[in-house]
């Protein structure tokens, strides 16, 4: 994958703060549960194994303001984990269908794709030959929910 890329996931110190509060940013508890496997975890962009203790919080991923910045369900850690700081396509994901939205520097959509297994590497590359393109949302096919941004390393 092209290493001028960052993927980002939830920033830890939004997290440390929404932990800290026991309330997320839109008023909803913090609440603690017991997962099975498979929740995509934007804290640390893997999945969840069984057994794991998490929250789901809403949360709003677009830093560029505008009409698409939605807000929307995150599962993340009850605690503090290791996070994500890598310019690797996160691994768990890589074999997931997924909706790749690409936005300008206004936060305006530009496009929206689907991508198969295997392939959103390849279509994130070709997203972001544009110019106009500063940010992409990898988003769960189904639900919509947003999974982590890509952006261009500053």
């Amino acid at each position: 994958m092209n290493t001028d890329l960052e993927f980002v996931p939830v920033p830890p110190a939004d997290l440390d703060r929404i932990r800290s509060n026991g309330i997320d940013d839109y008023g909803n508890p913090f609440t603690v549960r017991t997962t099975g496997a498979g929740a995509p975890l934007r804290c640390c962009l893997t999945l969840s194994t069984d057994g794991e203790q998490v929250a789901l919080i809403a949360y709003r991923p677009s830093p560029l303001g505008g009409p698409y910045a939605e807000v929307g369900p995150v599962f993340v850690h009850a605690e503090a984990c290791r996070g994500f700081a890598g310019d690797v396509f996160p691994a768990d994901f890589r074999e997931r269908r997924a909706v790749l939205r690409p936005y300008d520097a206004d936060g305006l959509m530009l496009d929206g794709i689907v991508a198969e297994r295997d392939t959103s590497e390849d279509e994130l590359k070709r997203l972001f030959n544009d110019p106009e393109v500063a940010l992409v949302h990898v988003r769960n096919l189904i639900a919509g929910c947003w999974n982590f941004s890509v952006r261009r390393k500053a």
